[in-house]
């Protein structure tokens, strides 16, 4: 939801769409209350809203005074493609989503000292220890989830020691493409690759 509304903010600010006015009948419009919006283009059929939306971000989008908004957004999918990427080590391993709740304390808003590949390592580096754990221990989920809450920043540290990025790991083909990322690092940014290899930080937007 956080991250909806972040992009909602962009695109209000962009001009692209109005964030609580009163919806014209002309307008295309979401949610109800505070959380409705109106289409500010409705000589535009609606159907060809994407491209006008990606010719408008790689264009206006991508001036120097929407930076620090891209930082914040940056810094809010970061945590999503996290939560997604160790749900899909631990369902590999046959652990159950419970086990998510240990990320939460570590997870800190505006993250900017780890990228999302150092992230990925940690996981799944962290979910390998549960699982030999689990062979040694069958059953003994307290110990599971302090393993899996002792490992993750541990491997962090290691990742963001590691020289000339080899503990970065890159997207998974396992896992689907979250179209808010690839539009926001290719699209409204010239992240690229950047997005999952570097920590956020304003000078690379």
């Amino acid at each position: 939801m956080e991250g909806t509304q972040a992009v909602l903010s962009v695109l209000d600010a962009l001009g692209v769409i109005r964030v609580d006015r009163r919806l014209h009948t002309e307008s295309r419009a979401a949610g109800g209350g505070k959380g409705a919006w109106s289409y500010t283009w409705p000589s535009v059929p609606f159907a060809e809203l994407e491209g006008l939306l990606r010719d408008y971000l790689s264009g206006e989008g991508r001036s120097p005074s929407y930076a620090e908004t891209w930082l914040g957004i940056w810094q809010e999918l970061i945590p999503q493609e996290v939560t997604a990427y160790l749900q899909h080590q631990l369902r590999i391993h046959q652990f159950g989503d419970s086990y998510l709740s240990e990320l939460s304390p570590l997870l800190v808003a505006n993250e900017s000292r780890y990228s999302l590949g150092h992230w990925r390592y940690a996981c799944w580096a962290a979910v390998r220890s549960m699982a030999s754990v689990s062979l040694q221990y069958p059953g003994n989920v307290e110990l599971l989830k302090f393993t899996l809450a002792s490992e993750l920043p541990r491997r962090l540290l290691i990742a963001q020691g590691a020289t000339e990025g080899k503990l970065c790991f890159s997207p998974s083909r396992s896992l689907p493409t979250c179209s808010l990322t690839t539009a926001f690092a290719g699209i409204a940014t010239r992240l690229g690759d950047e997005f999952w290899i570097s920590p956020p930080a304003l000078t690379l937007i």
